[in-house]
């Protein structure tokens, strides 16, 4: 992920997370639905703040997993488009 390009996200305003022990529980209130996370989904929506890049929160992600660089990239970009496209996540003003 380059540095020159890494956009920020937040959890869209009628968007709800919690944690519950290893795995997290979202909640779109818009449409009443109601989706899961594992564990890593789960830490990067904790990190989604409206002020961190992707870039950082993938850095971030590595000191905590042990996984490789290239791998967690393509990950956490594929994650993102997939909550970006069912409502979860938006593109954060800067």
């Amino acid at each position: 992920m380059s540095r020159a390009f890494a956009p920020v996200y937040r959890l869209r305003s009628d968007v709800r997370f919690r944690r519950i022990e290893d795995e997290g529980v979202v909640l779109v209130q818009d449409n009443n639905e109601v989706l899961g996370t594992g564990t890593v989904g789960t830490r990067l929506l904790e990190l989604v703040d409206g002020k961190t890049g992707l870039d950082r929160i993938v850095d971030r992600l590595l000191q905590e997993f042990d996984v490789d660089r290239s791998r967690l990239e393509a990950d956490v970009e594929r994650f993102v488009g997939e909550l970006a496209a069912a409502g979860v996540l938006v593109v954060a003003d800067r």
